[in-house]
């Protein structure tokens, strides 16, 4: 009976802390970004995507601005993603969305473009 108690307790102690670090915050930071629909954006910024690149290496938005991000595929079909948040942008699209903390985010292709895909990189930096 000891021994049943023991090994109930060792595992509702590992379920315990298992889903305390469920969440650690590594690469997802759901936080740092906020789509904000409805609201009309202060700034805009405008990403042109051609065959495997951005039309620039880093875009810049000020934090605590909503700020519209538009996509406009000049050449192929394309979409961004903003990497540490849940920010996507389809083809053709804008979204506003406004960042509460300063930081530089890596942005990708996350449409399958080609064979230069895995190089189609930009950086969106918040002051």
């Amino acid at each position: 009976m000891k021994k049943w108690i023991a090994f109930a307790s060792l595992m509702v102690l590992t379920l315990i802390i298992a889903a305390c670090g469920a969440n650690n915050g590594g690469n997802n930071d759901s936080g740092a970004a906020v789509v904000m629909a409805g609201v009309e954006p202060t700034t805009e910024i405008v990403m042109k995507a051609t065959s495997f690149e951005f039309d620039q290496q880093e875009y810049q938005i000020k934090a605590g601005e909503p700020t519209a991000i538009a996509l406009k595929s000049v050449g192929g079909v394309h979409g961004a993603q903003i990497l540490k948040t849940k920010v996507t942008i389809g083809n053709n699209e804008s979204v506003t969305v406004q960042f509460d903390k300063p930081g530089t985010y890596d942005i990708i292709c996350n449409v399958p473009c080609g064979g230069g895909h895995a190089k189609m990189r930009a950086k969106l930096i918040v002051t």
